[in-house]
């Protein structure tokens, strides 16, 4: 059973989505800075994660301001073709709404009255919460707040393995950074067991797991290119 403490935590939802954004930031800069190691690529090598980091969150601001965009643009056509319906066809409508609730299991005539009631409090929530799974509109600001978020999670993750390029002496740069990246997903991935109530063990080595394969990959691709 999940915890009452976990359940209510204030604003655990918004933190386990930004956990993703972290978690790229710091294997998108972590692979890129690693496959630079490797490719030789020493002497600006803090400046081009640098520029990576910053580069990267504004990508993933963009995307998310992108999508929710794109959301609250689906959801107010919706919205306007639903007003539409119940101004011209309100009983169709209504009929709609009972048969929701019959094919919920619900008997005929204790279905209409449901709906007869959800309609006369508030008939387009209604509908778009059964029709279309609509519970919460997406305000306005919602795409900038969360693009904002999303940014700054990115940039905060990056900020691990760019920080490390940086203070770290070059001989030991490829070994910090992979201790740095594990430590950090390590924290992700217990933040995200918590936060679901899943196994702390599985989800640190899932996560771990992608980690390696992720960093495998940049240099694995470094390599290749370097001898081309």
């Amino acid at each position: 059973m999940e915890s009452p403490r976990i359940r209510w935590l204030p604003g655990a939802d918004k933190v386990r989505a930004r956990v993703p954004d972290i978690n790229d930031g710091v294997l998108a800069v972590a692979g890129l800075a690693e496959g630079l190691s490797v490719a030789g690529q020493s002497r600006s090598l803090a400046t081009i994660i640098s520029v990576a980091a910053f580069a990267g969150a504004l990508s993933t601001a963009g995307t998310k301001f992108a999508e929710e965009s794109a959301e609250r643009e689906v959801q107010l056509d919706l919205i306007r073709a639903e007003r539409r319906l119940l101004s011209l066809e309100p009983e169709e409508e209504l009929a709609e709404l009972t048969e929701h609730f019959v094919a919920k299991g619900v008997s005929e005539g204790t279905a209409r009255q449901v709906a007869e009631e959800l309609h006369a409090a508030d008939a387009l929530t209604a509908q778009l919460e059964t029709e279309y799974g609509i519970t919460e509109l997406i305000s306005a600001r919602r795409p900038f707040t969360e693009a904002f978020s999303s940014g700054m999670s990115f940039f905060l993750g990056a900020t691990v393995p760019a920080v490390l390029a940086i203070v770290v002496p070059r001989p030991w740069v490829e070994e910090y950074i992979v201790v740095g990246v594990f430590i950090s997903l390590t924290i992700t991935a217990i933040v995200l067991s918590r936060l679901g109530q899943t196994h702390v063990i599985a989800t640190i080595a899932r996560s771990l797991l992608i980690g390696i394969a992720t960093m495998l990959t940049a240099v694995i691709a470094a390599t290749i290119v370097s001898e081309i």
